[in-house]
């Protein structure tokens, strides 16, 4: 069984980049938290709450799926909120 975190994908610094998970590659976008908040063609900024939408329901701002293979995590209250305070962090 395979165990993955955040950053088997999106790196130890957010910065995303090319993957290679057994004989898949893919590309894993930056969550850095000046990214997330930047500018975007297809939706607004991601703000805290659509952060926490992204990881636990797997969409954008939107409300558009993200692409696959990022994970739908299950995660308390205070996880997510931690997690997303974390993001923060990342430049």
């Amino acid at each position: 069984m395979m165990h993955l975190a955040c950053a088997n994908c999106h790196g130890a610094e957010g910065h995303g980049g090319t993957v290679h998970i057994r004989m898949y590659s893919f590309d894993v976008p930056d969550i850095t938290w000046p990214t997330l908040t930047g500018q975007y063609e297809d939706h607004q900024p991601f703000t805290e709450e659509t952060v926490k939408q992204a990881i636990t329901q797997g969409v954008d701002p939107a409300g558009n799926s993200l692409e696959y293979p990022m994970p739908r995590w299950q995660m308390s209250a205070q996880d997510i909120t931690d997690l997303v305070a974390y993001i923060k962090t990342l430049k």
